[in-house]
């Protein structure tokens, strides 16, 4: 945690302490399993909690339990679900009820599905062509002048299509694609609902079923037992280095473009 608020994050860690708390509480009541992820996953193996200048929270759940979330966890203890505000983009997250969506910063848990990756090479490029697609339609506000010709096409083709068919309408097809391998059994996993930069990691198929305890800002939340092979996806072979000084940066909350 960002005990001596070097890099301002402080009172935002001690909300989202807070609900991960509650999250934590959820899980264990309901028997839903769950493990931290990305920042989160390494702040709790590199420093045994908050990277100091990190300001949210991500967990990953397989399908079946994050179908058991939705179904249980309605206003639970205070938890909210969103997966409906234009800023949470493909991305489902929980918060706390006093949250303001509209907001420039929000305590949320962004919540990554993991679903069968398709065993075939060309299938796994065919569908991240899919979900990139998808990605494109349901953008509010892409940056038509990022990326080469091709790109800066794709995106301004995609958007536009999008604006003909609903939020849930889109989603829904982005659910479908994420799910197309889901109904026979796969060598590895993979997550559809990530930023254009994070795709085309894979893991091992039984990656969350082997779930470890470990200490976060002194209390007990779950990992993947295999940890050290998801940072390395993740964040390459040394992440138990902190990065440089100029190099820790704070990522506020925005709309991603």
């Amino acid at each position: 945690m960002d005990v001596n608020n070097e890099y301002g994050t402080l009172e935002m860690q001690k909300k989202l302490l807070i609900l991960l708390e509650r999250f934590h509480q959820f899980c264990v009541m309901n028997a839903i399993q769950y493990s931290l992820d990305w920042g989160s996953l390494l702040g709790a193996i590199r420093h045994k909690g908050f990277i100091p200048w990190d300001n949210d929270l991500d967990i990953m759940v397989d399908r079946n339990n994050y179908y058991k979330l939705l179904q249980l966890i309605d206003n639970y203890n205070g938890l909210m679900y969103d997966h409906s505000s234009p800023e949470t983009i493909w991305v489902g997250r929980v918060h706390l009820p006093d949250s303001n969506l509209n907001e420039s910063w929000v305590p949320t848990l962004d919540i990554f599905v993991m679903d069968n990756a398709p065993d075939s090479r060309w299938a796994r490029k065919t569908r991240l062509l899919e979900v990139l697609f998808l990605q494109g339609m349901i953008k509010v506000s892409p940056n038509f002048k990022k990326g080469n010709l091709f790109m800066r096409t794709a995106s301004f083709f995609t958007f536009y299509l999008g604006k003909l068919f609903s939020r849930n309408t889109k989603l829904k097809w982005y659910d479908k694609v994420a799910q197309k391998s889901n109904g026979r059994p796969t060598n590895q996993l993979t997550c559809y609902y990530e930023e254009y930069r994070c795709l085309g990691r894979y893991y091992p198929s039984d990656l969350l079923n082997h779930l470890i305890t470990v200490s976060f800002e002194g209390m007990e939340v779950f990992v993947v037992k295999d940890f050290d092979r998801c940072l390395t996806e993740q964040f390459g072979d040394d992440y138990m280095t902190p990065p440089p000084v100029a190099e820790r940066i704070v990522r506020h909350i925005k709309k991603q473009d």
